[in-house]
């Protein structure tokens, strides 16, 4: 078993290798993983202690290696120049509104999750999931959907505000 790198502890490549380790050993120490992965060692050292960033291909690899797709949305918000530049545009062009409605707007569209929990337990619980099912959880992602356009609406406006943008982190 690796040892826990004190210096990478927040990094999200390193984050996301030690949640990959817990369920393939391949990914416990940097040597094994950079194996797997065919990025060099001491790359993906650099890689894991914000030192270099890495290139979008190994991001990628690492990506669906440790089944973690965030990575490449963070890589793409935060690193991409073409995606940071999207992201921005995207800030700026959205209209400004009240984080007062944006809530209110959020809240409407989550009443509904223990209903949704509720059905989504119901489906899967058999492991099977027939015709019916599928029509409840089109309806189910929909709603879905709906939550997220507004966690993302709420993420926009903090990002607009230069006085919050700084505490957070966020991959839209």
């Amino acid at each position: 078993m690796g040892r826990k790198a004190s210096k990478a502890t927040e990094n999200i490549y390193y984050i996301s290798r030690m949640e990959a380790s817990k369920v393939n050993p391949a990914y416990t120490s940097r040597e094994k993983a950079a194996l797997k992965l065919g990025i060099e060692r001491s790359r993906l050292a650099r890689i894991e202690l914000g030192q270099i960033e890495p290139y979008a291909e190994e991001v990628d690899i690492m990506s669906t290696a440790y089944n973690a797709p965030h990575l490449c949305a963070d890589y793409c918000n935060n690193v991409c120049p073409i995606g940071a530049r999207k992201l921005a545009d995207q800030i700026n062009k959205s209209a400004p509104e009240s984080i007062e409605r944006l809530v209110l707007r959020f809240l409407s569209s989550t009443q509904s999750m223990d209903e949704i929990s509720k059905i989504l337990v119901d489906i899967t619980q058999d492991g099977i999931i027939n015709q019916d099912e599928i029509r409840d959880l089109q309806t189910i992602f929909s709603a879905m959907e709906s939550v997220t356009k507004n966690i993302d609406s709420i993420k926009l406006w903090i990002m607009k505000d230069p006085n919050l943008k700084s505490y957070f982190n966020f991959d839209i």
